[in-house]
């Protein structure tokens, strides 16, 4: 190892709307925290980020703000995406020295040139020498294993924070895809809105998370689920328990469920012009990873309305951020894959 080598490490970064994963090479995934930063109102002082700030999110009092700094795929904060990523990469200094020589960042699919001078504008302030950019079902495609440069059609759908990106993949490219601005944020939402429309109750993020988690679903359980649900009624100000089914979260997040299948529906039928890919993907079937994954029953859901086999990945809400890893790891490997 030269001693250049020995000063300078090689990162990826998987920068999303709900959580940010730092790769760092030779040694995997090391970070994985939420993508958000808690400030003083008064002076910008920034106070905590990644899971110290999420902490405070639910917690805060007037002097304190939380900002996300991504939002539906697009950055809404330049300053608070920079404290944000400098904070989380000191997090994992004792793991490398001075400075970042290669850096690979996974981009939303639909991101504007605009977007990508900034993304290439942060990358540069925290200090990287060289930088890549990846779109995110590309990186996702190699994390989850997929030869990408074969004639083969192979579809890709991230259900991330923020955005849902879907992608067939072949020949080192995207013959087709979309990205749409439904995704785990608006399942988190109506969740939110259902619960102070029908209680009066308002729940903090956290619990709206243990709900997703532990009772949504996407397709009909073969055994129904129930949770109490811990929150503060709007009238009262007190705290109140109710009981909540999976039958019911089921209901309501059907409406934000559905757009995201229209969305695969309507990439599918956009195959008609290349129909030998279309007979891959049915062939082959389609790839879910991201965060929304994990809802119970979406596969079933997706299948049943597409006719298309779906395959949930493992660890799903890593796989961009190991594929970005492996990318970073083979360099030139994958050199037709990325943007300098």
């Amino acid at each position: 190892m030269s001693f250049f080598s020995n000063l300078y490490r090689d990162i990826a970064i998987d920068f999303g709307t709900t959580n940010t994963l730092i790769y760092i090479h030779g040694l995997g995934i090391v970070l994985n925290e939420p993508s958000i930063v808690a400030r003083e109102c008064d002076t910008g002082k920034v106070l905590a980020f990644g899971t110290e700030a999420l902490i405070m999110h639910d917690k805060l009092h007037p002097g304190i703000v939380t900002v996300r700094p991504l939002f539906n795929g697009a950055i809404g904060d330049y300053q608070a995406m920079q404290e944000l990523i400098k904070g989380l990469i000191n997090k994992t200094r004792t793991r490398f020295s001075y400075g970042i020589h290669h850096m690979v960042i996974s981009i939303p699919s639909g991101i504007t040139p605009v977007e990508k001078r900034a993304v290439r504008d942060f990358a540069q302030h925290v200090g990287a020498k060289k930088i890549y950019l990846v779109t995110n079902p590309m990186a996702a495609a190699i994390g989850i294993g997929l030869d990408v440069k074969e004639p083969v059609g192979n579809m890709v759908v991230d259900i991330g924070g923020g955005t849902t990106e879907i992608a067939v993949i072949s020949l080192n490219g995207i013959a087709s895809g979309d990205c749409v601005k439904v995704a785990g944020a608006d399942i988190s939402d109506v969740i939110v809105r259902h619960l102070r429309e029908e209680y009066n109750m308002a729940v903090g993020e956290m619990t709206t998370e243990h709900i997703k988690v532990q009772i949504a679903s996407a397709y009909k359980l073969e055994k129904e689920l129930t949770m109490d649900v811990r929150g503060i009624n709007l009238e009262t100000g007190l705290p109140e328990i109710r009981k909540v089914s999976s039958v019911t979260i089921r209901e309501v997040i059907s409406v934000p469920i559905n757009q995201i299948i229209t969305s695969i529906k309507k990439s599918l039928e956009a195959l008609v012009i290349k129909p030998e890919l279309s007979v891959d993907i049915f062939d082959r079937g389609l790839f879910l990873v991201g965060g929304g994954a994990l809802i119970k029953g979406i596969d079933k859901k997706i299948h049943e309305e597409t006719n298309v086999p779906v395959h949930i990945c493992d660890d799903p809400q890593t796989i961009v951020a190991r594929g970005a890893g492996e990318i970073l790891e083979n360099l030139e490997k994958y050199r037709a894959l990325y943007s300098t």
